[in-house]
């Protein structure tokens, strides 16, 4: 090569690792030019840098399996004594093999926190990413760390845009990401953080490593974190796992269908109508909620298609009739597992943890002892009503459990304790808002202690069995919380200490307790349930002054519920139910006591239709005297029917109807006990000018005025034996009778006349002489041949 000043030589366009340049050693007189190739002179200046996966011939095209280059650069890094392996801004297919941060390694993304929610929920361009095969997983050993990097299931593609897309997601679901140690216990003190993992069975699994440190992780997976034999503490930190896959997608996130019928299958099971074509296979699984009448539709279902509209739901049998409502929706933000599950660990700290969405959020089994919560919240889509869900689940052996800040909502269970530690060692939950009105119980103690410290527990229900061992509520706020229990003797064993109650609650010099009002407007309420675990019955007082006191069934579980005084028991005298007026100035006439009969007009308005109450007729000491009365409505006003004096006399507003065919002993006609102004009245007098059927109804004991144009006919059916009547005939002709049902085809006379002359008047009498054999009507009077 010809002698060239530096300047003018041409730039080379790529440098490669055999690529020889000359270099100047030393300085002053000892300088010599010394020739060295590329590589060598990289080699020098990158000693003590970190390793980058493209030196060891990672792509990051998101295609190319980067697994093997990747592992290079960690056994590189590894073999020097440790170091940082570093990934570009690029997607890595990981698929071959797993990955093995070896120990003292650090596999480093290029961000500091890859962060959560994109756009739309599309992860496609996530810089650092692991594209990690269901089949593979990234395993950390001793001091080892993973951090700033996006580890995504391979195949996740484009966001969900349909109902469908949604729930293959979400099946698609699988393998472990991250699994830390190999179980042998050798493997401690490893550190994963800033990562975003997507779209796995399982997120983290950490088997017998101690002191491991988790912090600022999201994800979206069907299970979380998993910590098994953590002797030594592991903590957890500001981990959020949430459905950032299907989170806010119009049409995905929530599916929803409006249901237009409820009915028997046929076969017993429960048959939904929707109102719009529902999209579903048979195996999806749908929550229903808001039917009423069929209270087993409503929960968490697989479902049989039918047809475009109609499914049925597996499991409950049709019982009931549906009365509307409904709502039929395929919830993708469903994850079907948990969140946290803590196993045989010891005093595992989680802080600042969240999750959302998940079957379970934490699960404490088998010898979990002392695990620490400080400010972590679990919560779900609280419409659905889901009853599959827990929020807290101590189970197992675990035991001392502490939760300390934080919420627990919309849960159908927000806490369940069912351990049998046997050092039935209790659990606290201080300062947790519980409960957010979930699906079924808030708290539940089936078995092992529980105690709620400073909690808040808005319209919870709070439960505890007879296995439970204890469960104790100090100083939260139970204005609208219930407590139950499995027996009476298991809810008197529930300790109440200092709480802030509102429906129920004492007086101040604690004697008497104390149903608060509800509101400014709304009076206080006692609410019963029945065997069920249903409310049924409502005691409550309305507004005003003079607010009555009302008691009914529940318009929804027992809407025509009746009210039975005296209890089943061993009363030997009768109940004496008293409606006492305790007047100072009391007058004769006073209204003592009235039982009310209320109900709805057609406008809706609240209408006493009747009433009854016992009166004051004298108040004079030594001659005092009473009355009882009833009182009707008619029309705009009610007014008094019936009275009964203190002398006995009865005293009826308008007629005395009595049967038809009066034959009883004891009735009022036979016996002789009706006022002479019945016995003493005028006849009755029935004018008639057109065809005429005499009955027993209409004529008995009445005079008929047969004017002209009058016919007579008579049925044995329609007066039978003893019928009387006067005919007065006041046309010009004699009036013939027409008979029907009787022996004879005229009237008996005996004369032989069969007619009532004209101008005159007539007695006719329909008997049975013989019982009812021969049937005989008599005419006698101004009879005619």
């Amino acid at each position: 090569m010809a002698d060239a000043k530096i300047s003018d030589l041409p730039v080379a366009a790529a440098l490669a690792a055999a690529d020889i340049t000359p270099i100047v050693q030393g300085s002053g007189g000892a300088a010599q030019t010394r020739r060295a190739t590329f590589a060598q002179i990289t080699a020098g200046v990158h000693a003590e840098r970190m390793f980058h996966v493209r030196d060891f011939g990672a792509v990051g095209n998101g295609t190319t399996d980067d697994a093997a280059a990747i592992q290079a650069a960690i056994d590189a890094a590894s073999a020097g004594g440790g170091g940082t392996v570093r990934l570009g801004p690029r997607r890595y297919r990981v698929a071959g093999a797993n990955l093995v941060v070896k120990e003292n390694v650090c596999l480093e993304g290029p961000n500091t926190f890859p962060g959560g929610q994109r756009l739309a929920a599309d992860y496609r361009t996530v810089p650092g990413t692991l594209l990690l095969s269901s089949a593979r997983t990234v395993q950390i050993l001793r001091a080892g760390a993973l951090r700033a990097l996006a580890l995504i299931r391979e195949g996740l593609g484009t966001p969900p845009a349909s109902m469908r897309a949604g729930v293959n997601l979400r099946a698609g679901m699988a393998g472990t990401a991250i699994t830390v140690g190999d179980a042998s216990g050798t493997h401690h003190d490893v550190m994963v953080e800033d990562l975003l993992i997507l779209g796995f069975d399982l997120a983290i699994r950490s088997d017998n490593s101690q002191r491991l440190n988790v912090r600022r992780v999201r994800g979206d997976n069907r299970n979380g974190i998993f910590l098994t034999r953590t002797y030594d503490i592991s903590r957890v930190h500001d981990v959020h796992f949430w459905p950032f896959l299907t989170g806010n997608i119009g049409g995905t996130s929530l599916y929803t269908r409006s249901v237009s019928a409820v009915a028997n299958n046929g076969s017993g099971a429960i048959r939904i109508t929707t109102s719009a074509t529902h999209g579903l296979v048979t195996g999806d699984v749908v929550n229903m909620y808001g039917i009423t009448g069929v209270p087993a539709a409503n929960g968490r279902f697989m479902v049989t298609v039918v047809d475009t509209t109609r499914v049925d739901l597996q499991g409950p049998a049709f019982s009931g009739s549906w009365s509307g409502g409904g709502t039929l929706s395929v919830w993708n933000n469903r994850r079907n597992g948990t969140a946290f599950r803590v196993e045989d660990s010891d005093v595992a700290e989680f802080v600042n943890c969240f999750c959302y969405g998940y079957d379970r959020g934490f699960d404490l089994g088998l010898g979990a002892q002392s695990i620490q919560m400080h400010n972590c919240s679990v919560d779900d889509l609280l419409s659905l009503k889901d009853p599959f869900t827990i929020g807290a689940l101590i189970q197992g052996t675990a035991f001392r459990t502490k939760w300390v800040g934080g919420f627990i909502s919309s849960m159908a269970t927000a806490i369940m304790v069912n351990s049998a530690a046997s050092n039935q060692g209790d659990n606290q939950f201080v300062g947790v808002m519980v409960g957010g009105d979930g699906g079924g119980r808030a708290v539940e103690v089936i078995d092992g202690g529980l105690t709620l410290v400073a909690c808040d527990l808005p319209a919870a229900r709070v439960y505890l069995a007879s296995t439970g061992d204890s469960l104790s509520v100090v100083a939260s706020d139970t204005r609208s919380a219930t407590f139950e229990a499995q027996t009476p003797a298991d809810l008197a064993r529930i300790a109440l200490v200092g709480n802030r109650l509102q429906a129920l609650g004492s007086s101040a010099d604690q004697t008497s307790a104390l149903l608060r009002r509800r509101s400014e407007s709304l009076g206080a309420e006692l609410d019963l349930e029945n065997q069920d675990g249903a409310i049924s019955y409502r005691v409550n007082l309305g507004a005003g002054a003079l607010a009555p006191l009302a008691i009914g069934g529940d318009p929804e579980a027992n809407p025509n519920g009746g009210v039975v005084l005296g209890a089943p028991s061993d009363m030997t005298a009768p109940m004496k139910l008293t409606l006492r007026r305790a007047s100072t100035t009391p007058v004769a006439g006073h209204a003592l006591g009235q039982l009310a009969f209320s109900g709805r007009n057609l406008a809706g308005a609240e209408t006493e239709f009747a009433r009854a109450g016992g009166i004051s007729e004298a108040v004079t000491t030594g001659a005092e005297a009473g009355a009882f009365v009833v009182e009707t409505r008619n029309g705009g006003s009610l007014a008094e029917r019936f009275r009964i004096s203190a002398t006995g006399t009865v005293t009826l507003t308008g007629p005395l109807v009595l049967p038809a065919d009066p034959t009883a002993a004891t009735q009022a006609a036979s016996k002789g006990y009706v006022d002479a102004q019945f016995t003493t009245r005028r006849l009755p007098v029935v004018a008639t000018a057109g065809a005429t059927a005499l009955t027993l109804a209409a004529h008995h004991g009445r005079l008929v005025s047969a004017n002209t144009g009058t016919t007579l006919s008579i049925s044995w059916a329609a007066t039978g034996d003893g019928f009387t009547c006067l005919i007065a005939n006041r046309g010009t002709t004699d009036l013939a009778i027409t008979l029907t049902g009787f022996t004879a085809t005229t009237p008996s006379n005996p004369d032989g006349l069969t007619r009532i002359r004209a101008g005159g008047l007539a007695t006719l009498l329909a008997f049975s002489p013989d019982g009812g054999t021969t049937k005989v009507l008599l005419l006698s009077g101004a009879a005619a041949p």
